[in-house]
């Protein structure tokens, strides 16, 4: 009987802690979203930087043509944005969606849209890692998927959306640096480490 009783002990026990941790388990779910976002979009921040750092200014102007391609290819390139402009678009796309959010800034996004200058296009993009970076800050667990922005987007909601486009983007330069010559500065990093060849 005893033996019985300290199973049933036992059990509500931990019937009591499962409970328990159910219960704090959205907090935390929502505190590791979070950080796990925000380690996701610092070695964004580290990548692009490194990439508008390693294209040089005259080729900012680069976009991919048919000359680059094999005779007959179906690929079109008349709205193909240069290198320059995949930046300014990625620039202005924390300010475009996070601004919902209640984080303020006093940047003129829109400005981006004319840069060429590759010293300004780095600033702006640092500028916009800057403020994404203070949205993921003001995460809590009480807003952090509550929907406050356009058709009902959440915060954790709209950063995972553009750190697919980020994605999208990046993959893109990687081709635009390849065709110039120049080896991606992640690339360049891994074979460093990896000790493989230049490619």
């Amino acid at each position: 009987m005893k033996t019985m009783h300290c199973k049933w002990s036992t059990l509500a026990l931990l019937a009591a802690a499962w409970c328990w941790s159910a219960l704090a388990a959205p907090a935390k779910a929502q505190a590791d979203a979070a950080k796990s976002i925000q380690q996701t979009v610092t070695r964004f921040e580290n990548n692009l930087m490194a990439m508008a750092q390693a294209m040089p200014a005259d080729k900012y102007s680069f976009a991919p043509s048919p000359e680059v391609f094999k005779a007959g290819s179906p690929a079109q390139f008349a709205t193909v944005r240069t290198y320059g402009q995949e930046l300014t678009h990625l620039c202005g796309m924390p300010f475009r969606l996070l601004a919902p959010f209640g984080v303020k800034t006093d940047v003129d996004y829109k400005s981006f849209e004319s840069m060429t200058s590759k010293d300004d296009i780095i600033k702006a993009l640092q500028s916009s890692f800057d403020y994404e970076n203070k949205v993921i800050a003001a995460i809590t667990p009480e807003n952090a998927f509550t929907p406050e922005g356009p058709r009902g987007a959440t915060r954790v909601g709209t950063l995972l959306m553009m750190l697919n486009d980020d994605g999208d983007h990046y993959g893109q330069m990687v081709e635009y640096l390849r065709m110039n010559g120049i080896i991606p500065p992640s690339t360049e990093r891994q074979m460093h480490h990896e000790g493989m060849p230049h490619m």
